[in-house]
């Protein structure tokens, strides 16, 4: 289930944002929250399991017609197409009107996401 974030979870993004090889560096890793907690057009939601336990983040960018994955991170366990893919799908279903689209780092997931929309 997708949680839109809030700052009582900064602690539990950034642990799964630094999962993510370039934001190891705390500054970085600051830096790049703070650039999303900036505007609402750069929401990011936290993906909580059955168990209700936060296991994933997304870090959106919000266009007239398209949705941008910036960021897609989860736990080392929980790191299964299931997972990824059920996060993915709850983002279309926020926005169904916007195309799913991704970095180069978020494309090649998203375009296997695609793949079981259409077939």
């Amino acid at each position: 289930m997708l949680i839109q974030y809030r700052n009582d979870y900064e602690k539990i993004a950034m642990g799964l944002l630094s999962f993510v090889p370039d934001l190891k560096n705390l500054e970085h890793l600051k830096t790049e929250m703070n650039w999303f907690t900036q505007s609402d057009q750069r929401p990011m939601y936290l993906w909580r399991s059955e168990n209700e336990h936060f296991i994933g983040i997304v870090c959106l960018e919000i266009g007239s017609n398209f949705v941008l994955v910036r960021r897609l991170s989860f736990t080392p366990t929980e790191r299964t197409g299931r997972n990824i893919f059920g996060l993915l799908t709850a983002v279309h279903n926020m926005y169904p009107d916007k195309k799913i689209i991704g970095t180069l780092a978020t494309q090649p997931i998203i375009t296997n996401w695609g793949k079981t929309l259409n077939g």
